[in-house]
């Protein structure tokens, strides 16, 4: 797998994921089960169906040898399906990533993404997708299944892009605090252990500020394209039609033998 680095000799993957939005980031990777407003698109399509609303986000995240720049629109006040578009600029690598919905039941949707990831190098082109679904039981919890990768092909896999399975869970008690839990599982893969979880916790202070915690174990790192173990804190703040969130991320260790990495992710919403 090609790699390339730094002054300071660090090696993130060229590979390409799905870009980590900045409110996961500080959940440590969970929250599949509930991604919020633009955040679907990547994670989970199949919950954009039950956000009706219009999203437009721009984000940044830095991290050590490289950074990302992301613009994704999102609309999900149509009747006959929802759906959004996402592009990803990376240092060395561009992605072009769309997601569509449908709502089957009042509590029961379905969704579908797509992938197409452009290399500066060859220019050559990479296709894949996901499909997603999401069961919101009650006000308390909401569970979601993601097939993502689901072709694997040779170029995907070269890519280090697995099919992966994740099971998203959702739990809200006392109004305030919303717990995830999320268990991945790669079949495929061969770099290091197949099975792994992130999970999340977030607290919700004075109705627009949330604070988030999170741990992930055996788990992805999209922004270096493996699999790791570390921890994440973050903040959110809800203001009239906008949305700032940002994600502080460390990575402890990676199978592909990378040690603390930071990553800092900043991104602004407008929703209306």
């Amino acid at each position: 797998m090609c790699l390339f680095s730094d002054s300071n000799g660090f090696k993130p993957l060229t590979g390409y994921r799905i870009p980590e939005p900045k409110r996961v980031l500080g959940l440590g990777g969970a929250g599949r089960a509930a991604p919020t407003l633009t955040d679907g698109v990547y994670m989970n399509p199949s919950y954009s169906s039950f956000i009706p609303i219009y999203s437009l986000t721009m984000d940044y995240t830095k991290f050590n040898g490289g950074r990302t720049y992301n613009a994704t629109v999102q609309d999900s006040r149509t009747e006959m399906f929802q759906a959004g578009l996402g592009f990803t600029r990376r240092d060395q690598n561009a992605a072009i990533n769309i997601g569509a919905s449908k709502q089957a039941l009042q509590n029961l949707g379905f969704g579908l993404g797509t992938k197409i990831l452009i290399d500066d190098a060859t220019k050559n082109l990479t296709f894949d997708g996901s499909f997603s679904t999401s069961f919101l039981a009650n006000e308390w919890f909401a569970t979601s299944l993601i097939i993502d990768n689901l072709m694997q092909s040779k170029a995907g896999v070269a890519r280090n892009l697995y099919r992966t399975f994740y099971l998203g869970t959702k739990f809200k008690t006392l109004d305030v605090v919303q717990i995830y839990i999320d268990p991945v599982y790669s079949p495929s893969y061969a770099a290091g252990k197949k099975a792994g979880y992130a999970a999340g916790i977030e607290l919700g202070i004075m109705a627009d500020i949330f604070l988030r915690f999170g741990q992930f174990i055996n788990s992805d790192v999209p922004y270096i394209n493996t699999h790791g173990s570390g921890f994440g804190m973050g903040f959110g703040w809800m203001g009239p039609k906008l949305f700032v969130d940002y994600g502080y991320h460390h990575v402890g260790s990676t199978d592909s033998g990378l040690t603390s990495v930071n990553a800092h992710s900043l991104s602004f919403t407008v929703f209306f």
